[in-house]
């Protein structure tokens, strides 16, 4: 394992502005700009922001769900900044992104359950009896209960 678990090195996130009959680009926003920091397994960082200032984007940058204007990602040691899809696919299966507004995030129609094994499945991940062992192993980590499963 890497020292540090993820690092962002001058990461940057520009967002061409057009304009004119050729739709040319004329301007651009800065969302991220030189932007670096590092996690070290175990640890958690938060950040905190006024809305419009980058938190979101940089996160997106974090997990290649948009491709950054500059800069490197490495997480756990592998450069994602350069990986491929297929080579994504894999790292993806230890990230997470949690989105700032619960509302939009947690379909309030699924269970604990389904929403917590979701990503287990999608990535093809153990049986269903050991989908739901992890499962229970999470709530009881974060201090839930096991009856939490089906609400």
């Amino acid at each position: 394992m890497a020292e540090n678990l993820l690092e962002i090195n001058k990461l940057k996130m520009h967002f061409p502005i057009t304009g004119g009959v050729l739709l040319r680009q004329v301007a651009a926003v800065k969302a991220v700009d030189d932007v670096s920091l590092f996690i070290k397994p175990g640890e958690t960082l938060g950040l905190v922001g006024e809305s419009g200032c980058g938190k979101s984007t940089l996160g997106k940058c974090a997990v290649r769900l948009h491709e950054p204007t500059g800069g490197q990602v490495l997480f756990d040691g592998n450069d994602i900044t350069e990986a491929k899809p297929k080579q994504l696919r894999g790292i993806r299966k230890d990230m997470q992104m949690i989105f700032q507004d619960p509302a939009e995030s947690l379909d309030p129609r699924m269970s604990v359950r389904t929403i917590i094994e979701e990503a287990f499945s999608i990535h093809k991940m153990g049986t269903r009896a050991e989908r739901k062992q992890w499962v229970l192993e999470l709530l009881d980590r974060v201090g839930l209960p096991s009856g939490a499963i089906d609400k």
